[in-house]
């Protein structure tokens, strides 16, 4: 079993893994089975006009929504400083400092038709070596596919350059073909069965097999992205019923993040977080279950 940080964080519950944590990272994470996550790209108009760095965003996550794990957006980080291999430790450093873990780096997408394959995968591993700069657990992509075999190639060559540099892969639906269909993928995952493959199902991405890809996806993943678009009068997302969601995770197995990622307009940035951090917490809430 392939233990990273991130299982030191998550599952820390047990004496074992107490024992060989730091304490002040347990202070940070606790116990929980959730604990919430927020996603840089939930904040993109505030990195767009300048009103917050991606240096500062580690502390300003903890500071304004007391939040203790992120993860980055390369789209949100300064094209100049993308293979600044300095200011990626720089950044590193600043969410250690602010005991934040920096969990996760989210890259491009990976083309699986064979004569794309080879230029594509050049690209991703770049975002690969940022990854491993940023000591991050999980390197996210899209998956353009159109078949199972030619994912799994495609997919088993990232993974290899993944273990390479003990990054995982983490699959997220897209937003069309096959690699939005979360049986697919879940399909994917256990006919390559690769140490370096995860899966994070995203509400948004699945849209009309949210329910169904969800649940095929959620035995396999290390992560979820709470996608939220809008609310209504009462605060509720109308594209999908997040109380079932949060019942549906519950009884499965999965243990971890539960990501804050606020793709909306109605709402500024912060506004838009605290709903979706209200909403997450409401409807773990309603079957008497903490999300810290």
């Amino acid at each position: 079993m392939n233990f990273n940080r991130r299982d030191f964080l998550v599952k820390g519950s047990q004496l074992a893994v107490a024992t060989a944590v730091a304490p002040s990272l347990l202070a940070v994470q606790g116990n929980s089975r959730f604990q919430l996550a927020l996603s840089q790209y939930s904040l993109r108009e505030m990195f767009k006009n300048g009103s917050l760095s991606a240096l500062d965003f580690p502390a300003f996550t903890k500071d304004t929504f007391g939040i203790k794990a992120i993860d980055l957006w390369e789209g949100g980080l300064p094209k100049d400083k993308l293979d600044d291999n300095s200011y990626l430790e720089q950044l590193r450093g600043k969410a250690e400092s602010a005991g934040v873990d920096l969990f996760l780096h989210m890259a491009g997408a990976l083309q699986s038709q064979p004569k794309k394959v080879k230029k594509s995968l050049e690209k991703i591993i770049k975002s690969l070596d940022r990854a491993k700069v940023l000591g991050v657990d999980f390197l996210r992509v899209f998956l353009y596919a159109e078949n199972l075999n030619d994912a799994e190639t495609a997919m088993t060559k990232l993974c290899d350059e993944a273990a390479k540099r003990k990054v995982k892969i983490i699959i997220e639906p897209m937003p069309k073909g096959k690699g939005r269909e979360g049986v697919f993928l879940a399909q994917l995952y256990k006919k390559m069965n690769h140490p370096y493959l995860t899966l994070m199902p995203d509400f948004g991405k699945l849209k009309d097999n949210i329910y169904t890809g969800t649940e095929a996806m959620l035995p396999y993943s290390e992560s979820i992205s709470a996608k939220m678009h809008s609310f209504d009068e009462k605060g509720k997302q109308p594209d999908f019923d997040y109380d079932r969601l949060a019942k549906m995770i519950i009884d499965s197995k999965y243990k971890g993040y539960i990501t804050i990622e606020w793709e909306g307009t109605a709402l500024k940035p912060i506004a838009g977080v605290n709903a979706s951090k209200k909403l997450i917490k409401d409807s773990f809430g309603k079957y008497g279950v903490k999300v810290s």
